[in-house]
């Protein structure tokens, strides 16, 4: 018999907000959101086991960001988060009937599908699963196989809140990159080096080079806003 696959939900805030802690400019800002959205989207698309993925969007015009990747979206506005998931979870529901439906932030800078195509192999074997953020007091990965609901509990202390609902909690270092989410300046200048997707790549070239020069100051540790 053919394995189950997973719809992927990735929420976006309006992009005018977004990353709204970076100290750039409002238009570095949105490049940098716009960046992070796209190469999120592009690498689940191409994750092993994947059949859809469904971005949910605070206003129809950042549907211009994505438009492009061949993904379904629908809109949330005003939501927060949490029902913005469950619109999305829905919608892929709606489209995929027999799918597990995966939550996946759009702000992941070294996600890979081979990373993400792990998580969800092993995600199979539970009926919920969860990867915690890199300050292991929030969530980045959240998953519900077919028949069961994300149940998200995304804000302050998820990691735990999560737990509570009786996900199962996926560990491990080749989980570290899938933990990284960006909020702050400082976090961004730490995964530069290293994150090569293309369009944050092209994102970060067009930055003012000052902040690059910058020493990164005490901030919250990366992951910490879940």
């Amino acid at each position: 018999m053919t394995p189950w696959q997973w719809a992927v939900v990735v929420p976006q805030k309006d992009l005018r907000l977004a990353k709204s802690r970076m100290e750039l400019d409002g238009q570095d800002r949105r490049r940098v959101a716009r960046a992070l959205l796209r190469d999120t989207v592009t690498a689940a698309r191409a994750t092993p086991g994947v059949c859809e993925v469904v971005v949910v969007l605070d206003r129809v015009r950042d549907l211009a960001a994505i438009e492009d990747l061949g993904v379904h979206h629908v809109l949330a506005p005003g939501s927060g988060l949490n029902e913005a998931l469950a619109r999305g979870e829905r919608a892929a529901r709606a489209v995929r009937p027999r799918c597990g439906v995966a939550a996946l932030p759009a702000d992941l800078p070294l996600i890979e599908p081979a990373l993400l195509g792990h998580a969800l192999a092993l995600a199979r074997t539970r009926d919920r699963t969860f990867v915690a953020d890199a300050d292991h007091r929030g969530t980045t990965l959240l998953t519900a196989a077919p028949g069961h609901s994300l149940h998200s509990a995304y804000g302050i202390g998820s990691r735990d809140a999560h737990r509570r609902t009786g996900a199962f909690e996926l560990t491990g270092p080749r989980f570290a990159p899938l933990r990284l989410d960006v909020d702050h300046l400082d976090h961004l200048l730490l995964v530069a080096p290293i994150a090569h997707h293309a369009n944050l790549s092209e994102a970060l070239a067009r930055l003012d080079p000052g902040p690059f020069g910058h020493s990164p100051s005490a901030s919250p540790p990366l992951g910490a806003h879940r």
